[in-house]
């Protein structure tokens, strides 16, 4: 089943809690507001700061800002700076075993070609934005 990881999920948290502020928001504030770990949700900072969707800056009045290319960001793009695979079964997936079904398994191909398809394409059309 498609669940997304802790860090895509934090850093919907940080973005949501971002969406809110005008000013840089140091990281302090962050944990303190979520009580999320303080290294984990660094490094998730810092990877959204890489892929453009925070701008991060030093010092006494530094912290994160939501980018302005966050209006442009899908769902989809958001979350594959995270996920590696969002495929519905742990059978579709590449690096999963060969099923052992698989001769007998009827739904593997409609949800791979139907709910797999679907859920992309909403994922791709919906933007980032759109959530905060």
């Amino acid at each position: 089943m498609l669940t997304i990881s802790k860090k895509s999920d934090y850093a919907l948290i940080i973005i949501a809690q971002l969406a809110r502020k005008k000013n840089y928001t140091p990281l302090s504030e962050l944990i303190e507001n979520t009580d999320l770990p303080r290294r984990f949700l660094a490094r998730i900072a810092a990877t959204l700061v890489s892929n453009k969707l925070l701008i991060s800056r030093e010092g006494r009045v530094g912290g994160y800002i939501l980018s302005p290319t966050i209006e442009s960001v899908s769902l989809y793009d958001f979350f594959h700076i995270f996920e590696t695979n969002m495929d519905f079964l742990k059978c579709l997936k590449k690096s999963h075993p060969r099923c052992k079904y698989e001769k007998v398994c009827q739904h593997q191909h409609g949800i791979r070609s139907k709910l797999n398809d679907i859920v992309l394409k909403q994922l791709k059309s919906t933007k980032l934005s759109d959530l905060f």
